[in-house]
Protein backbone atom coordinates (compact mmCIF):
# COMPACT_ATOMS: atom_id res chain seq x y z
CA UNK A 1 0.00 0.00 0.00
CA UNK A 2 1.10 3.37 -0.84
CA UNK A 3 2.01 6.10 2.21
CA UNK A 4 -0.46 8.58 2.50
CA UNK A 5 0.33 12.01 0.25
CA UNK A 6 -0.98 15.22 0.84
CA UNK A 7 -3.73 14.49 -1.44
CA UNK A 8 -6.19 11.40 -0.94
CA UNK A 9 -7.45 12.30 -4.65
CA UNK A 10 -6.98 13.38 -8.00
CA UNK A 11 -10.37 13.61 -8.74
CA UNK A 12 -11.25 15.14 -5.39
CA UNK A 13 -8.75 18.03 -5.73
CA UNK A 14 -9.74 18.89 -9.14
CA UNK A 15 -13.59 19.32 -8.25
CA UNK A 16 -12.25 21.68 -5.36
CA UNK A 17 -10.27 24.01 -7.24
CA UNK A 18 -12.45 23.98 -10.57
CA UNK A 19 -15.49 25.33 -10.93
CA UNK A 20 -18.13 23.18 -13.02
CA UNK A 21 -17.46 25.28 -15.96
CA UNK A 22 -13.24 25.10 -15.83
CA UNK A 23 -13.62 21.55 -15.75
CA UNK A 24 -15.98 20.58 -18.04
CA UNK A 25 -13.13 20.69 -20.74
CA UNK A 26 -9.44 20.17 -19.89
CA UNK A 27 -6.50 20.77 -21.86
CA UNK A 28 -3.23 18.97 -21.32
CA UNK A 29 0.02 20.06 -23.05
CA UNK A 30 3.20 18.50 -22.55
CA UNK A 31 6.14 19.46 -24.20
CA UNK A 32 8.71 17.26 -22.17
CA UNK A 33 9.43 14.03 -21.42
CA UNK A 34 10.42 13.27 -18.20
CA UNK A 35 8.75 10.15 -16.06
CA UNK A 36 6.92 12.43 -13.39
CA UNK A 37 5.73 14.25 -16.23
CA UNK A 38 4.02 12.03 -18.35
CA UNK A 39 3.00 10.55 -15.25
CA UNK A 40 1.32 13.75 -14.20
CA UNK A 41 -0.54 13.38 -17.75
CA UNK A 42 -1.63 9.81 -17.86
CA UNK A 43 -3.59 10.43 -13.82
CA UNK A 44 -4.89 13.90 -14.66
CA UNK A 45 -6.10 12.49 -18.34
CA UNK A 46 -7.84 8.95 -16.36
CA UNK A 47 -9.52 10.82 -13.26
CA UNK A 48 -10.26 13.70 -15.01
CA UNK A 49 -12.61 11.77 -17.70
CA UNK A 50 -13.98 9.55 -14.77
CA UNK A 51 -15.63 12.50 -13.01
CA UNK A 52 -17.37 13.16 -16.04
CA UNK A 53 -14.49 15.81 -18.14
CA UNK A 54 -13.86 16.12 -21.40
CA UNK A 55 -10.12 15.70 -22.24
CA UNK A 56 -7.89 16.85 -24.79
CA UNK A 57 -4.07 15.93 -24.89
CA UNK A 58 -0.85 17.58 -27.03
CA UNK A 59 2.10 15.63 -27.05
CA UNK A 60 3.62 18.23 -28.28
CA UNK A 61 7.52 17.61 -27.23
CA UNK A 62 8.25 17.04 -31.06
CA UNK A 63 6.59 20.08 -32.70
CA UNK A 64 8.42 22.89 -31.27
CA UNK A 65 10.57 24.90 -33.58
CA UNK A 66 13.19 24.70 -30.67
CA UNK A 67 13.64 21.38 -28.50
CA UNK A 68 12.03 21.77 -24.44
CA UNK A 69 14.24 21.63 -22.17
CA UNK A 70 12.96 18.50 -21.28
CA UNK A 71 12.89 17.05 -24.75
CA UNK A 72 14.68 13.94 -24.33
CA UNK A 73 13.93 11.98 -28.15
CA UNK A 74 12.80 12.61 -31.93
CA UNK A 75 9.90 10.73 -32.90
CA UNK A 76 11.86 10.20 -36.36
CA UNK A 77 14.48 9.01 -34.73
CA UNK A 78 12.95 6.69 -32.58
CA UNK A 79 10.96 5.01 -35.81
CA UNK A 80 14.12 4.58 -37.42
CA UNK A 81 15.75 3.06 -34.26
CA UNK A 82 12.36 0.63 -33.84
CA UNK A 83 11.74 2.63 -30.62
CA UNK A 84 9.16 5.09 -29.74
CA UNK A 85 9.28 8.26 -26.93
CA UNK A 86 7.83 8.21 -23.76
CA UNK A 87 4.81 10.36 -24.74
CA UNK A 88 4.03 7.71 -27.87
CA UNK A 89 4.38 4.89 -25.36
CA UNK A 90 2.14 7.18 -23.11
CA UNK A 91 -0.60 7.64 -25.59
CA UNK A 92 -0.98 3.49 -26.57
CA UNK A 93 -0.79 3.01 -22.84
CA UNK A 94 -3.82 5.59 -22.20
CA UNK A 95 -5.42 3.91 -25.63
CA UNK A 96 -5.23 0.94 -23.88
CA UNK A 97 -6.99 1.53 -20.61
CA UNK A 98 -9.94 2.97 -22.62
CA UNK A 99 -9.09 6.59 -24.03
CA UNK A 100 -10.55 7.08 -27.37
CA UNK A 101 -7.89 8.34 -29.97
CA UNK A 102 -9.16 11.59 -30.62
CA UNK A 103 -8.64 13.02 -27.25
CA UNK A 104 -4.96 13.09 -28.73
CA UNK A 105 -5.09 16.72 -30.70
CA UNK A 106 -1.85 17.75 -33.55
CA UNK A 107 -1.41 21.26 -33.09
CA UNK A 108 -4.00 23.26 -34.60
CA UNK A 109 -2.39 25.52 -36.91
CA UNK A 110 -0.82 23.64 -39.62
CA UNK A 111 0.92 26.35 -41.32
CA UNK A 112 2.16 28.19 -38.79
CA UNK A 113 4.49 31.44 -39.50
CA UNK A 114 5.71 33.84 -36.85
CA UNK A 115 3.91 37.02 -36.78
CA UNK A 116 4.28 40.04 -34.74
CA UNK A 117 7.69 39.01 -32.97
CA UNK A 118 9.85 41.85 -31.56
CA UNK A 119 12.97 43.51 -32.86
CA UNK A 120 16.14 42.21 -30.77
CA UNK A 121 18.14 44.74 -28.41
CA UNK A 122 21.17 45.08 -29.41
CA UNK A 123 23.39 43.95 -27.42
CA UNK A 124 21.40 41.32 -26.17
CA UNK A 125 22.21 41.27 -22.46
CA UNK A 126 19.99 39.73 -19.88
CA UNK A 127 18.38 43.73 -19.56
CA UNK A 128 17.14 43.82 -23.21
CA UNK A 129 16.24 40.20 -23.71
CA UNK A 130 13.82 40.21 -20.19
CA UNK A 131 12.02 43.36 -21.68
CA UNK A 132 11.06 41.52 -24.92
CA UNK A 133 6.78 40.77 -25.14
CA UNK A 134 4.89 38.70 -27.36
CA UNK A 135 1.38 39.67 -27.87
CA UNK A 136 1.21 41.63 -24.44
CA UNK A 137 3.69 38.72 -22.98
CA UNK A 138 6.01 38.30 -21.23
CA UNK A 139 8.20 36.57 -23.51
CA UNK A 140 12.01 37.39 -22.15
CA UNK A 141 11.97 35.75 -18.90
CA UNK A 142 10.89 32.95 -20.69
CA UNK A 143 13.79 32.83 -23.18
CA UNK A 144 15.92 33.56 -19.94
CA UNK A 145 15.01 30.44 -17.70
CA UNK A 146 16.48 28.38 -20.53
CA UNK A 147 20.04 29.33 -21.74
CA UNK A 148 21.53 27.65 -24.67
CA UNK A 149 23.95 25.76 -22.67
CA UNK A 150 25.41 24.81 -19.47
CA UNK A 151 27.83 27.28 -19.12
CA UNK A 152 25.90 30.48 -19.82
CA UNK A 153 26.09 33.10 -16.89
CA UNK A 154 23.88 35.16 -15.59
CA UNK A 155 25.99 38.07 -15.29
CA UNK A 156 23.94 41.39 -17.14
CA UNK A 157 27.01 42.10 -19.21
CA UNK A 158 27.05 38.55 -21.14
CA UNK A 159 25.90 38.51 -24.94
CA UNK A 160 23.66 35.94 -25.46
CA UNK A 161 23.85 33.91 -29.01
CA UNK A 162 20.92 36.21 -31.45
CA UNK A 163 20.60 33.18 -33.91
CA UNK A 164 19.42 31.22 -30.80
CA UNK A 165 17.35 34.04 -29.07
CA UNK A 166 15.55 34.79 -32.23
CA UNK A 167 14.87 30.82 -32.40
CA UNK A 168 14.02 30.80 -28.86
CA UNK A 169 11.36 33.95 -29.56
CA UNK A 170 9.54 31.74 -32.14
CA UNK A 171 9.77 28.55 -29.88
CA UNK A 172 7.67 30.99 -27.73
CA UNK A 173 5.37 32.26 -30.16
CA UNK A 174 4.71 28.94 -32.04
CA UNK A 175 3.83 27.44 -28.63
CA UNK A 176 1.62 30.27 -27.29
CA UNK A 177 -0.22 30.85 -30.67
CA UNK A 178 -0.69 26.99 -31.18
CA UNK A 179 -2.13 26.86 -27.37
CA UNK A 180 -4.18 29.75 -28.17
CA UNK A 181 -5.76 28.41 -31.05
CA UNK A 182 -6.52 24.61 -29.01
CA UNK A 183 -8.26 26.70 -26.15
CA UNK A 184 -10.55 28.58 -28.99
CA UNK A 185 -11.27 25.73 -31.07
CA UNK A 186 -11.85 23.02 -28.11
CA UNK A 187 -13.23 25.58 -25.71
CA UNK A 188 -11.74 25.01 -22.74
CA UNK A 189 -11.98 25.96 -19.10
CA UNK A 190 -8.54 24.72 -17.93
CA UNK A 191 -5.07 24.08 -19.18
CA UNK A 192 -2.64 21.73 -17.58
CA UNK A 193 1.01 22.02 -18.22
CA UNK A 194 4.40 21.66 -16.22
CA UNK A 195 5.92 24.15 -13.42
CA UNK A 196 5.51 27.22 -15.53
CA UNK A 197 9.26 28.19 -15.50
CA UNK A 198 10.44 27.40 -18.93
CA UNK A 199 9.98 28.82 -22.49
CA UNK A 200 7.20 26.77 -23.64
CA UNK A 201 5.15 25.74 -20.42
CA UNK A 202 5.15 29.98 -20.10
CA UNK A 203 3.67 30.62 -23.15
CA UNK A 204 0.59 28.12 -22.80
CA UNK A 205 -0.09 29.49 -19.39
CA UNK A 206 0.28 33.42 -21.19
CA UNK A 207 -2.26 32.11 -23.78
CA UNK A 208 -4.56 30.76 -20.98
CA UNK A 209 -4.41 34.25 -19.16
CA UNK A 210 -5.22 35.84 -22.61
CA UNK A 211 -8.20 33.48 -22.86
CA UNK A 212 -8.93 34.05 -19.46
CA UNK A 213 -9.14 30.58 -18.27
CA UNK A 214 -7.23 28.39 -15.36
CA UNK A 215 -4.25 27.24 -15.90
CA UNK A 216 -2.92 23.88 -13.33
CA UNK A 217 0.98 23.02 -12.80
CA UNK A 218 2.46 20.41 -12.47
CA UNK A 219 5.84 19.27 -10.89
CA UNK A 220 7.74 16.30 -9.10
CA UNK A 221 6.43 14.84 -6.30
CA UNK A 222 7.56 14.00 -3.08
CA UNK A 223 10.04 11.68 -2.16
CA UNK A 224 7.33 9.09 -1.22
CA UNK A 225 4.70 10.26 -3.52
CA UNK A 226 4.73 10.22 -7.04
CA UNK A 227 3.82 13.81 -8.74
CA UNK A 228 2.42 17.00 -7.86
CA UNK A 229 -0.38 19.46 -9.08
CA UNK A 230 -1.46 23.33 -7.86
CA UNK A 231 -3.11 26.09 -8.75
CA UNK A 232 0.12 27.83 -8.85
CA UNK A 233 4.13 28.13 -10.40
CA UNK A 234 6.81 27.04 -8.81
CA UNK A 235 8.13 30.11 -7.23
CA UNK A 236 5.15 31.16 -5.71
CA UNK A 237 6.55 30.30 -2.35
CA UNK A 238 3.96 31.85 -0.68
CA UNK A 239 1.30 29.48 -1.50
CA UNK A 240 3.50 26.69 -1.06
CA UNK A 241 3.71 28.15 2.20
CA UNK A 242 0.47 28.06 3.18
CA UNK A 243 0.11 24.51 2.06
CA UNK A 244 2.74 23.35 4.18
CA UNK A 245 0.96 24.87 7.20
CA UNK A 246 -2.39 22.85 5.84
CA UNK A 247 -1.03 19.94 5.57
CA UNK A 248 0.72 19.68 8.92
CA UNK A 249 -2.39 20.75 10.69
CA UNK A 250 -4.44 18.55 8.43
CA UNK A 251 -1.98 15.29 9.72
CA UNK A 252 -2.18 12.85 11.85
CA UNK A 253 -0.37 14.04 14.92
CA UNK A 254 0.94 10.76 15.77
CA UNK A 255 3.36 10.72 12.45
CA UNK A 256 3.56 14.19 11.06
CA UNK A 257 6.52 15.20 13.19
CA UNK A 258 8.14 12.01 12.65
CA UNK A 259 7.96 11.64 8.70
CA UNK A 260 8.42 15.85 8.49
CA UNK A 261 11.81 15.71 10.53
CA UNK A 262 13.06 11.92 8.43
CA UNK A 263 13.37 14.48 5.70
CA UNK A 264 16.08 16.55 7.57
CA UNK A 265 17.47 13.41 9.44
CA UNK A 266 18.33 12.09 5.88
CA UNK A 267 20.30 14.71 4.24
CA UNK A 268 22.39 15.58 7.24
CA UNK A 269 23.23 11.32 7.61
CA UNK A 270 23.91 11.41 3.69
CA UNK A 271 21.63 9.50 3.24
CA UNK A 272 19.01 11.05 0.97
CA UNK A 273 20.43 10.26 -2.91
CA UNK A 274 18.92 13.34 -4.05
CA UNK A 275 20.80 15.61 -2.11
CA UNK A 276 23.96 13.71 -3.05
CA UNK A 277 24.44 15.63 -6.64
CA UNK A 278 24.76 18.84 -4.04
CA UNK A 279 26.86 17.39 -1.03
CA UNK A 280 28.32 14.28 -3.12
CA UNK A 281 31.75 16.23 -2.78
CA UNK A 282 31.66 16.53 1.15
CA UNK A 283 33.09 14.12 4.05
CA UNK A 284 30.22 13.77 6.45
CA UNK A 285 31.12 15.14 9.78
CA UNK A 286 34.30 16.70 8.71
CA UNK A 287 34.85 20.61 9.15
CA UNK A 288 37.83 22.24 10.04
CA UNK A 289 39.72 25.68 9.56
CA UNK A 290 37.07 27.43 11.76
CA UNK A 291 37.89 31.17 12.71
CA UNK A 292 38.48 31.29 17.24
CA UNK A 293 35.46 33.17 17.58
CA UNK A 294 33.28 34.73 20.70
CA UNK A 295 30.59 34.29 17.89
CA UNK A 296 30.63 32.36 14.95
CA UNK A 297 28.65 33.64 11.95
CA UNK A 298 27.94 31.64 8.94
CA UNK A 299 26.61 32.55 5.50
CA UNK A 300 25.14 29.85 3.51
CA UNK A 301 24.86 31.06 -0.31
CA UNK A 302 21.87 30.35 -2.74
CA UNK A 303 22.14 29.59 -6.79
CA UNK A 304 21.82 32.56 -8.39
CA UNK A 305 20.34 31.42 -11.60
CA UNK A 306 17.79 29.37 -9.88
CA UNK A 307 16.32 33.24 -8.78
CA UNK A 308 17.60 35.47 -11.42
CA UNK A 309 14.61 35.70 -13.26
CA UNK A 310 12.19 35.44 -10.47
CA UNK A 311 9.20 38.38 -10.87
CA UNK A 312 10.33 40.51 -7.18
CA UNK A 313 11.15 43.58 -6.11
CA UNK A 314 15.18 42.86 -5.07
CA UNK A 315 15.19 45.87 -3.21
CA UNK A 316 13.22 44.02 -0.60
CA UNK A 317 16.06 41.45 -0.18
CA UNK A 318 18.81 44.13 0.08
CA UNK A 319 18.91 44.20 -3.60
CA UNK A 320 21.24 41.33 -4.62
CA UNK A 321 22.90 38.57 -2.41
CA UNK A 322 26.15 40.00 -3.02
CA UNK A 323 25.47 43.08 -1.62
CA UNK A 324 23.80 40.72 1.35
CA UNK A 325 27.02 39.49 1.62
CA UNK A 326 28.58 42.57 1.77
CA UNK A 327 26.59 43.80 4.47
CA UNK A 328 26.94 41.02 6.45
CA UNK A 329 30.47 41.17 6.65
CA UNK A 330 30.38 44.61 7.34
CA UNK A 331 28.39 44.25 10.63
CA UNK A 332 30.54 41.50 11.54
CA UNK A 333 33.91 42.83 11.38
CA UNK A 334 32.42 46.35 13.65
CA UNK A 335 32.24 43.56 16.20
CA UNK A 336 34.74 42.85 18.39
CA UNK A 337 35.02 38.90 18.72
CA UNK A 338 32.35 38.06 16.03
CA UNK A 339 33.54 35.93 13.11
CA UNK A 340 32.11 35.44 9.53
CA UNK A 341 32.66 31.93 7.78
CA UNK A 342 30.96 31.73 3.85
CA UNK A 343 30.17 28.41 2.69
CA UNK A 344 29.45 28.76 -1.11
CA UNK A 345 26.49 26.50 -2.20
CA UNK A 346 28.10 23.06 -3.68
CA UNK A 347 26.11 22.95 -6.21
CA UNK A 348 28.17 26.13 -7.69
CA UNK A 349 30.55 23.27 -8.91
CA UNK A 350 28.12 22.13 -11.70
CA UNK A 351 26.92 26.07 -12.41
CA UNK A 352 28.70 28.01 -15.18
CA UNK A 353 32.07 28.92 -14.51
CA UNK A 354 31.63 32.56 -15.35
CA UNK A 355 28.76 32.28 -12.66
CA UNK A 356 31.36 30.90 -10.09
CA UNK A 357 34.20 33.43 -10.46
CA UNK A 358 31.82 36.06 -10.48
CA UNK A 359 30.78 35.00 -6.87
CA UNK A 360 34.35 34.61 -5.77
CA UNK A 361 34.67 37.98 -6.86
CA UNK A 362 32.28 39.03 -4.54
CA UNK A 363 33.09 36.93 -1.79
CA UNK A 364 36.59 37.90 -1.74
CA UNK A 365 35.49 41.75 -1.91
CA UNK A 366 33.05 40.92 1.35
CA UNK A 367 36.67 39.58 3.16
CA UNK A 368 34.97 36.98 5.62
CA UNK A 369 37.38 35.77 8.14
CA UNK A 370 37.13 31.75 6.10
CA UNK A 371 35.49 30.90 2.97
CA UNK A 372 34.44 27.27 2.24
CA UNK A 373 33.95 26.82 -1.36
CA UNK A 374 32.05 25.39 -3.67
CA UNK A 375 34.55 22.27 -3.34
CA UNK A 376 35.28 22.28 -0.09
CA UNK A 377 34.96 18.97 1.70
CA UNK A 378 33.86 20.76 4.73
CA UNK A 379 30.57 19.25 5.74
CA UNK A 380 27.31 21.78 5.42
CA UNK A 381 25.54 20.33 8.22
CA UNK A 382 29.00 19.91 10.70
CA UNK A 383 28.90 23.83 10.03
CA UNK A 384 26.01 25.07 10.51
CA UNK A 385 25.90 23.13 14.15
CA UNK A 386 29.18 25.34 14.80
CA UNK A 387 27.01 28.31 14.22
CA UNK A 388 25.99 31.10 16.25
CA UNK A 389 23.88 32.42 13.98
CA UNK A 390 22.77 31.02 10.52
CA UNK A 391 22.71 34.03 7.37
CA UNK A 392 21.31 32.78 4.02
CA UNK A 393 20.08 34.56 1.26
CA UNK A 394 17.17 31.51 0.95
CA UNK A 395 19.18 28.69 0.69
CA UNK A 396 17.36 25.30 1.85
CA UNK A 397 20.51 25.45 4.55
CA UNK A 398 18.02 27.67 6.27
CA UNK A 399 15.75 25.90 6.97
CA UNK A 400 17.45 22.67 7.67
CA UNK A 401 19.33 25.06 10.35
CA UNK A 402 16.28 25.63 11.58
CA UNK A 403 15.29 22.25 11.84
CA UNK A 404 18.91 21.51 13.84
CA UNK A 405 18.12 24.73 16.50
CA UNK A 406 20.38 27.30 15.04
CA UNK A 407 18.87 30.81 15.06
CA UNK A 408 18.56 31.99 11.26
CA UNK A 409 18.35 34.48 9.21
CA UNK A 410 17.23 35.20 5.97
CA UNK A 411 17.96 37.97 3.59
CA UNK A 412 16.61 36.48 0.14
CA UNK A 413 13.57 35.19 -0.98
CA UNK A 414 12.70 31.84 0.22
CA UNK A 415 10.19 28.97 0.50
CA UNK A 416 10.37 29.15 4.54
CA UNK A 417 10.65 32.30 6.03
CA UNK A 418 6.76 32.67 6.43
CA UNK A 419 6.76 29.61 9.04
CA UNK A 420 8.36 31.03 12.07
CA UNK A 421 11.55 28.50 11.71
CA UNK A 422 13.29 31.78 10.51
CA UNK A 423 13.80 35.80 10.93
CA UNK A 424 13.41 37.71 7.27
CA UNK A 425 14.76 40.89 7.18
CA UNK A 426 14.57 43.50 4.67
CA UNK A 427 17.44 46.15 5.31
CA UNK A 428 20.48 46.25 5.93
CA UNK A 429 20.08 48.05 9.18
CA UNK A 430 18.29 44.90 10.86
CA UNK A 431 21.75 42.79 9.93
CA UNK A 432 23.22 43.85 13.38
CA UNK A 433 20.70 43.66 15.37
CA UNK A 434 20.46 40.23 14.34
CA UNK A 435 24.30 39.59 15.15
CA UNK A 436 23.50 40.71 18.63
CA UNK A 437 19.83 39.34 19.04
CA UNK A 438 19.48 36.40 16.91
CA UNK A 439 16.16 34.85 16.50
CA UNK A 440 14.76 32.30 19.15
CA UNK A 441 15.67 28.82 17.53
CA UNK A 442 12.03 27.11 16.32
CA UNK A 443 12.52 23.50 15.07
CA UNK A 444 9.09 22.90 15.26
CA UNK A 445 8.79 25.52 12.75
CA UNK A 446 10.66 24.23 10.19
CA UNK A 447 8.63 20.39 10.39
CA UNK A 448 5.85 21.29 7.83
CA UNK A 449 8.35 22.07 5.32
CA UNK A 450 9.99 18.31 5.76
CA UNK A 451 6.47 16.71 5.61
CA UNK A 452 5.86 18.64 2.27
CA UNK A 453 9.20 17.62 0.86
CA UNK A 454 8.41 13.97 1.64
CA UNK A 455 4.58 13.50 0.80
CA UNK A 456 3.71 16.83 -1.33
CA UNK A 457 0.95 15.96 -3.99
CA UNK A 458 -0.70 12.41 -4.72
CA UNK A 459 -0.16 9.04 -5.68
CA UNK A 460 -0.60 6.81 -8.39
CA UNK A 461 -4.05 5.80 -8.70
CA UNK A 462 -3.86 4.09 -11.84
CA UNK A 463 0.07 3.52 -13.11
CA UNK A 464 2.55 2.03 -11.41
CA UNK A 465 5.96 2.81 -10.70
CA UNK A 466 7.63 -0.39 -12.34
CA UNK A 467 11.44 0.71 -11.27
CA UNK A 468 14.29 2.18 -14.01
CA UNK A 469 12.10 5.52 -14.46
CA UNK A 470 9.19 3.56 -16.17
CA UNK A 471 5.90 3.01 -15.19
CA UNK A 472 3.13 0.69 -16.57
CA UNK A 473 -0.32 1.04 -17.56
CA UNK A 474 -3.32 -1.17 -18.48
CA UNK A 475 -0.37 -3.39 -19.81
CA UNK A 476 1.91 -1.12 -21.66
CA UNK A 477 5.11 -0.18 -20.52
CA UNK A 478 6.06 3.69 -20.72
CA UNK A 479 9.82 4.49 -20.30
CA UNK A 480 12.81 5.65 -21.94
CA UNK A 481 13.70 5.76 -25.30
CA UNK A 482 16.05 3.10 -26.36
CA UNK A 483 19.56 3.99 -26.22
CA UNK A 484 20.68 3.98 -29.64
CA UNK A 485 17.49 6.56 -30.28
CA UNK A 486 19.00 8.72 -26.74
CA UNK A 487 22.30 9.03 -28.16
CA UNK A 488 21.59 9.88 -31.75
CA UNK A 489 18.55 12.55 -30.68
CA UNK A 490 20.97 14.11 -28.31
CA UNK A 491 23.88 14.51 -30.98
CA UNK A 492 21.03 16.07 -32.98
CA UNK A 493 20.34 18.39 -30.74
CA UNK A 494 23.82 19.51 -29.84
CA UNK A 495 24.49 20.47 -33.44
CA UNK A 496 20.98 22.42 -33.82
CA UNK A 497 22.57 24.14 -30.72
CA UNK A 498 26.09 24.85 -32.10
CA UNK A 499 24.37 26.18 -35.27
CA UNK A 500 22.40 28.92 -33.09
CA UNK A 501 25.34 29.70 -31.26
CA UNK A 502 28.10 29.79 -33.24
CA UNK A 503 29.62 33.41 -33.73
Amino acid sequence: MADRAEHASLQEYLRAVLAPDERERIGLITFNHWSFAVGTVIETVLEARAMGSDVVVGFWADETPVPDVGWRASRSIARLARSSTRDQQAERALIAAGVPRGVFVAPPIRRWRAQGLPDLPDPLTRTGIRGLRYRGADLGPAILEVPPDDNTPIREDHVWPRRWVHAAMRSYAWAYDQARELIRQQQLGTVVVYNGRFTHDRAVAAAAAAEGIRVLYYDTGGYDSDFDLTEATTHDWAHLQGRMRSMYDGWDEGERDAIGSSWFINRKSHSDAKNLRFIGAQTRGHVEGLPAADRLVVFFSSSGDEIAELDIDWAEYLHSQEAALLNLANECRKRPGTSLVVRTHPHMRLKPSGDLVDWETAVAAARPDVHFDAHSAVDSYTLMDEADVVFTYGSTAGVEAAFFGRPVVVMGPSAYDLLGCARRITDAEEIGASIDNPPTPNPSGAIPYGLMMQRRGFTYAHAHDIGNDAIELAGVTVAEASENTLKASDAWRKARTWWLTRA
